[in-house]
């Protein structure tokens, strides 16, 4: 069994999207019944407590970067955007306080976020004191191609989202939602991701460039990338997602977590591999699950015995003086409770020869001491296999 319970974690996850998006429609009724509740903020009268439809912020066309128009040192509240585009503009130390985006566009020459914050976290209820209400933004629908440079993103919701070409830079990125959506081309730089969920949702391309390290906890979870159209170049682009989240987890010394996305990683890989090295990966991992699955160490152990007990009774085995096995052409006449008796014999026989214990009343015939060798030989090294995978694991 798995570190990560995937079925779990979703169906914790999708509990956990209900219970914010809730939280999140509760306060901004409040906040709207009562503007004095965002007092510590100076809300931008042009863009907060409106809604807003299929209208255009920023420049037409694609700019770089430096060419953008600039909104600084503004809070926007509690606003609703629908089938708006957002191009070419720079939000430099906004606030964005329960904004909710359902179908925009953030494309153009891109979106880029400088010091900019997402989330309320203190609460409006009094007494206030150790109470957060983590107070988010929600996106819905959207197709965004943005840049976050020192932002707080804590808590937000992509649902449905296509983010593409995205860079997260030295933000936090704490318990973000990612449902149903799509990652291509993104790009993490020291950023804390600690409690962030991904799930029922397609990452093609997921690159962490840190120059110090970007962190992740045991609640961070990243679920099962699905399969579109089974390419080899989509197995090569979801093995390296897993190997870059693999790794990442082993930087924060979480070896469990690790595992089990490096067993992810080792399994798409394989779907991309050639017949030998195929072949190889499929033996590494029925074996031990690459050293991540003691129990698949048993299961195929198992799996041995039964077919060495098979083979015994093909090419022959002796039993209280008696020859008997197909070769020898001795079956004939037996019937099934004496085959029974004869196979019940060949599994003793397998186990002991596998394991090197036991008491056997049956011994190989000549034909079939080679297949006696064989089968030692394999017990040993699965032995060998098992109890390693095993101590790796137990360390861990």
């Amino acid at each position: 069994m798995g570190y990560v319970n995937f079925k779990e974690e979703v169906y914790v996850a999708k509990e956990q999207l209900e219970k914010r998006k809730n939280n999140n429609q509760k306060i901004i009724k409040e906040m709207h019944k009562n503007r004095t509740l965002a007092k510590e903020y100076s809300p931008y009268e042009k863009y907060s407590y409106k809604e807003f439809k299929k209208q255009a912020f920023g420049k037409q066309g694609v700019e770089d970067e430096q060419n953008f128009i600039l909104m600084e040192n503004k809070d926007i509240i509690c606003s609703k955007f629908i089938n708006c585009r957002f191009s070419n503009i720079k939000f430099k130390n906004c606030n964005f306080i329960g904004c909710i985006f359902e179908e925009c566009d953030f494309l153009g020459g891109g979106v880029s976020f400088d010091g900019c914050t997402f989330i309320k976290s203190d609460s409006n209820q009094k007494p206030s004191l150790n109470r957060k209400d983590n107070f988010s933004c929600y996106l819905k629908g959207c197709s965004i191609y943005p840049k976050f440079v020192n932002c707080d993103l804590s808590y937000l919701i992509f649902e449905n989202c296509l983010i593409k070409n995205a860079s997260f830079q030295k933000t936090d990125m704490i318990s973000i939602i990612i449902y149903k959506s799509e990652l291509n081309m993104v790009t993490v730089e020291d950023c804390d991701l600690s409690g962030i969920k991904i799930f029922k949702t397609y990452i093609s391309d997921l690159e962490f460039n840190d120059r110090k390290r970007s962190k992740l906890d045991e609640k961070s979870f990243f679920d099962k990338i699905p399969i579109r159209n089974g390419s080899r170049n989509e197995y090569e682009g979801i093995y390296m997602v897993y190997q870059n989240i693999a790794d990442k987890f082993k930087d924060n010394t979480l070896n469990n977590n690790f595992g089990e996305y490096y067993f992810l990683g080792k399994n798409t890989q394989r779907k991309t591999l050639d017949f030998l090295p195929k072949l190889e990966s499929f033996l590494y991992f029925v074996t031990c699950g690459y050293g991540e699955r003691p129990i698949y160490a048993l299961i195929f152990s198992l799996v041995l015995i039964v077919i060495f007990a098979f083979l015994y009774l093909i090419t022959g085995l002796e039993v209280d003086g008696h020859t008997i096995g197909l070769v020898e052409g001795s079956y004939k006449g037996v019937g099934l409770r004496e085959f029974f008796t004869y196979f019940n014999e060949s599994i003793n026989l397998s186990v002991g020869m596998f394991a090197g214990m036991g008491i056997n009343k049956a011994t190989p015939d000549t034909v079939s001491y080679s297949v006696a060798n064989v089968e030692m030989i394999t017990g040993v090294i699965m032995m060998g296999v098992g109890i390693g995978t095993l101590t790796r694991k137990i360390i861990r």
